[in-house]
C-alpha cells in the first residue's frame, strides 16, 4: 500500500523515482565545482577560479559593484587584490551554504561567506557577507553563470570603522583647538 502512494504522489507531483540519482549527480557536481572554487579562492589562484566561472558570468560584489564575464572578475580581482595599490590585503573565508534549489541543469545555492577582509590600511573587517550562487551544467560540468554577495548595511564593520575614524580625528582636533584657545585666552589675561 505504501508503494502504490508513493508511486501516485510522484506522478502527481512529477517527481519519479529515477530522478533521484539525476538530482544526486547534480548534487556532486555542485559541490565538485565549490570545492573547486573555494580552492582555488584560498590559495589565491585566478585563473583556477575563472575555470569554474560561465564566459558570461554576472558577479555583484559587496561594494556594489558588477562584473560580467571572467575578464571583468580577473580585473576585480587584481584591483582589489594585488599590487601597490590594493584595496584589500587579505581574506579568509569559510563559506557554507545554507540551502540549494536543483530544476534539471539548473540550481540556487545560498548561504554565507563567513568572511573576514584585512584593508591594505591594517583595518580588520568581519563581514558574514551572504551569498546566492546560480550554477547551470554545460556539457558534463557545472558553471557559475551568477553570484550575488552582500554584507548588512545596517549593521556595517565598514562604516562602523569610518565612524570610529572620524571620532578619533574629531577627538585629537577638539584637544588641539581646547588648547590653542586655552594658550591665547591665558595670554590675554597676562597682558
Amino acid at each position: 500500500m505504501k508503494t502504490l502512494i508513493a508511486v501516485i504522489v510522484a506522478a502527481l507531483t512529477g517527481i519519479g523515482f529515477s530522478q533521484q540519482p539525476a538530482a544526486d549527480e547534480a548534487a556532486a557536481g555542485i559541490d565538485k565545482l565549490r570545492e573547486g572554487l573555494v580552492g582555488s579562492f584560498t590559495k589565491g589562484d585566478i585563473d583556477g577560479l575563472l575555470h569554474y566561472l560561465d564566459e558570461d558570468v554576472v558577479v555583484t560584489w559587496q561594494n556594489g559593484e558588477l562584473c560580467r564575464g571572467r575578464e571583468a572578475v580577473r580585473a576585480f580581482y587584481n584591483r582589489m587584490m594585488l599590487g601597490d595599490e590594493r584595496i584589500v590585503r587579505e581574506i579568509k573565508s569559510a563559506p557554507k551554504i545554507i540551502g540549494r534549489k536543483l530544476s534539471g541543469d539548473w540550481a540556487v545555492s545560498w548561504g554565507n561567506l563567513h568572511d573576514h577582509f584585512v584593508l591594505n590600511d591594517g583595518s580588520d573587517l568581519p563581514f558574514n557577507s551572504v551569498f546566492t550562487a546560480t550554477t547551470a551544467k554545460h556539457g558534463d560540468r557545472w558553471l557559475v553563470t551568477a553570484f550575488h554577495v552582500s554584507a548588512n548595511v545596517f549593521e556595517n564593520p565598514v562604516l562602523s570603522l569610518a565612524t570610529r575614524k572620524v571620532a578619533l580625528w574629531v577627538g585629537v582636533a577638539g584637544a588641539v583647538l581646547g588648547i590653542v584657545i586655552g594658550v591665547v585666552i591665558a595670554r590675554r589675561r597676562r597682558s
